[in-house]
């Protein structure tokens, strides 16, 4: 057998690899969205962090939507880092909207962890009622039966932790209709594959959990200074005997002005996160992407099959996004927006390589270096701190050399 005999024996492998995952993740997706009639009604009373910063996309009505929730007893803590952030006011007038409704501001970050969302986090669990707590992430819009739904898979013995897929909805630019395709296409489908092989995988946007769970998993303190402070914790739930359930509820994701810029942004910073959780299966990712494996046989076949081959992953890559976005959110994407998917598939290459030899990430206004299981490290230290730093060694260094005068 020829060299370009076995290269493309090769490639059609991989095209079979990536037809096959992309078919049974779709399978898992349809199989954990269907309607559930057997689930056993529990509310306990819950805990709603919101953690904020900034004015996100429609974040009134986001917010708005968690007042609204058809549930016995709640209550909701919004916690924000800085006193002129301008969430603060959003959350002031939902409150005057809503007076009946337990509500608390929480404003301020005392000193916790370099993970800023955990050291949010931790100054509003301070102010909690309940013994379950839900975390939500501020660009996570609704509707009235979320809790109910999602709070009735925690009546399963040893539940400690129940997530929730999440459809993207928006798309009035590029980058967001990119986002959303890969939200609702690649990553809704390897949510809902882990969650019929039982592998872990929670994405922090919608986190239910009892405190007895997050206690047994070292609380907020173990994972503060991580990136992926999501996935550690469902990692570190299941090594205290605890099971984790995904539920049929799918939540919405606000993404509307996202540009191009923003879209890659976002995705190479959860690509160091998968880098960092799960190196292996991060590794093996460029396999299910659909465009590129085509793309790659097409240019590198002598035949009319590999050329025929590449339209054939594309097409599915189209069908995979449009039914899935279908079936997540009830409505299929316009086809301008869907016939960005091939483009966004080959975009995301570059930033899968990027993950693999960069080590660094921007998030929220700081530069981090990301560590084994995704620990960060401040990649420049605060001028104050350094300041401090200084200060304390010169104070050492006169200590050492005064004179002693109890010495003979």
């Amino acid at each position: 057998m020829s060299s370009l005999e076995s290269a493309n024996l090769l490639l059609g492998l991989v095209a079979v690899v990536a037809v096959a995952s992309t078919l049974w993740s779709m399978a898992c997706l349809f199989w954990v969205t269907r309607r559930r009639r057997r689930l056993a009604p529990h509310t306990p009373p819950v805990t709603i962090f919101k953690p904020l910063k900034g004015l996100d996309e429609e974040l009134e009505e986001n917010l708005r939507s968690f007042f609204r929730l058809d549930y016995p007893v709640y209550q909701l803590i919004f916690g924000v880092a800085e006193a002129d952030d301008p969430a603060i006011e959003v959350v002031r007038t939902l409150q005057r909207e809503f007076p009946d409704r337990d509500a608390q501001l929480v404003i301020g970050t005392p000193a916790f962890g370099l993970n800023p969302k955990v050291e949010n986090l931790a100054a509003m669990d301070r102010h909690r009622k309940y013994d379950v707590i839900l975390i939500s992430d501020s660009n996570i819009r609704v509707r009235p039966s979320y809790l109910r739904e999602t709070a009735c898979y925690l009546a399963e013995p040893g539940v400690g932790l129940v997530t929730n897929l999440f459809a993207g909805v928006g798309e009035a630019q590029a980058g967001s209709a990119m986002e959303i395709l890969h939200l609702n296409g690649f990553v809704a489908g390897a949510v809902a594959a882990a969650s019929v092989c039982r592998a872990t995988c929670v994405v922090g946007k919608s986190m239910l959990m009892p405190m007895q769970a997050l206690a047994a998993a070292g609380g907020f303190a173990g994972v503060r200074n991580l990136l992926g402070e999501d996935q550690a914790l469902g990692l570190r739930v299941r090594r205290a005997g605890y099971s984790i359930r995904l539920s049929h509820h799918v939540i919405t994701n606000i993404s509307r002005g996202r540009n191009l810029k923003a879209f890659l942004s976002r995705q190479s910073r959860w690509n160091k996160v998968r880098r960092g959780m799960a190196p292996l299966l991060f590794l093996a990712e460029p396999v299910t992407n659909l465009a590129t494996v085509g793309l790659v046989w097409a240019f590198s076949g002598e035949l009319g099959i590999a050329w025929g081959g590449l339209l054939l992953l594309v097409g599915l890559g189209l069908v995979r996004d449009a039914l899935q976005t279908r079936r997540l959110r009830g409505s299929l994407p316009k086809l301008r927006h869907l016939l960005l998917s091939p483009a966004k598939d080959i975009l995301l290459l570059p930033v899968w390589f990027d993950a693999v030899f960069n080590r660094w990430v921007q998030w929220r206004g700081h530069s981090f270096l990301v560590g084994r299981m995704t620990r960060l490290r401040l990649a420049r230290v605060p001028r104050q701190v350094r300041r401090r730093v200084r200060r304390v060694r010169q104070l050492r260094s006169q200590q050492a050399h005064k004179p002693n005068p109890s010495a003979p």
